[in-house]
């Protein structure tokens, strides 16, 4: 006869597990302004380098937290006699506008902060006032590449510092205008699909299985029963973001740990070493081992037997929060100690 007794006790810890929403297939809107300088600018008229008033309005699509497509709207305002040498009428000009499409890489520094890289291909429309009564435009298509750093706001809004530059454009029809430009500026994007979500702590429970074997009985003389008691309890020791440091309140629990493995005969102690889901999955793997690697070292330095201990590092493989608040739950080590006693039913 067999019974199993599942007794949840609030020993040492608790851990949070939230049904949080994902950045990746998420939608994404954006609009920025800036300064954009006109360099290199070889044109049929006296106009040369020149600065101006930027703006572009985009939309993407956030593939993964790591890659994400964006379309939009760049307009580079102009580079005109006006803003060149001030007191003339403004007869020569020539503005750019058009359509951007292209492919944004994001690698997140921390919880806040992330660094972005970009290019693609601009899309755009010429128009170049040579003079009073001579106007030519045309539309053609240049690379353009850029980068930045970003700031989260909160889960849903960020701000972003950009620069881009814009290669060859130039109006190849009647060749009056070839040069380069580049703009620096801000952009805010909001994230649709980001929402909050419920976060349960639960204790994480310490099990005793209760099994009844019974023993062989020889003839003619029966012998006792006995009962193998199983009891496991666990325990969430919490890290820092890209730390595998202990602080007090882990080291806290886990002198709680240690209390209660000098109190029965372990069996075994097997320490699971954990990690959220920013950054490179390999660096996680590696970040969740030396957490594992540094909870051991606090274990056998103050009487736990080596033998005893088993470890493994799973890095972000169980992780899959979104929130800043969920993510934090996540970078951990679970510690679960097990014991086995035979002890005569009654």
């Amino acid at each position: 006869m067999m019974n199993k007794t599942l007794i949840a006790l609030a020993l040492i810890g608790t851990c949070g597990y939230a049904n949080a929403a994902d950045v990746d297939n998420t939608w994404y809107i954006g609009a920025g302004a800036g300064q954009s300088n006109y360099e290199s600018v070889d044109a049929a008229s006296h106009l040369g380098d020149g600065s101006d008033l930027a703006w572009n309005a985009l939309v993407g699509y956030q593939l993964n937290k790591y890659l994400a497509f964006e379309a939009g709207w760049q307009d580079l305002g102009a580079t005109d006699d006006t803003h060149m040498w001030g007191g003339l009428d403004g007869s020569q000009k020539i503005d750019v506008d058009g359509f951007t499409l292209g492919v944004v890489g994001t690698l997140p520094l921390s919880e806040k902060w992330f660094l972005t890289g970009e290019a693609g291909a601009y899309q755009y429309h010429l128009a170049h006032q040579m003079s009073a009564d001579k106007y030519v435009s045309a539309m053609d298509t240049a690379p353009y590449f850029g980068a930045g750093v970003g700031y989260n706001i909160t889960d849903s809004l960020a701000i972003s510092a950009k620069y881009r530059r814009f290669a060859k454009i130039d109006e190849t029809a009647w060749n009056t205008a070839n040069m380069d430009a580049q703009t620096v500026g801000l952009q805010l994007t909001y994230r649709f699909g980001v929402k909050a979500a419920t976060t349960t702590a639960v204790v994480l429970p310490a099990v005793i299985e209760k099994q009844t074997k019974p023993m062989p009985r020889p003839e003619p003389k029966p012998e006792p029963k006995y009962e193998i008691h199983t009891e496991k309890s666990s325990v969430a020791v919490l890290f820092g973001f890209d730390s595998s440091e202990l602080n007090s309140t882990a080291k806290a629990k886990l002198d709680q740990v240690i209390k209660l493995s000098k109190s029965k005969d372990q069996d075994v102690i097997l320490l699971n070493g954990q990690s959220d889901n920013q950054g490179d999955s390999q660096y996680n793997l590696k970040l969740s081992e030396k957490r594992v690697q540094h909870v051991e070292a606090y274990l056998v330095s103050h009487g736990v037997e080596v033998k005893k201990i088993d470890t493994q590092a799973v890095g972000e493989q169980d992780a899959h929060a979104n929130l800043r608040k969920d993510r934090a739950l996540e970078r951990r080590v679970i510690v679960t100690l097990t014991s086995q006693e035979k002890v005569q039913a009654s």
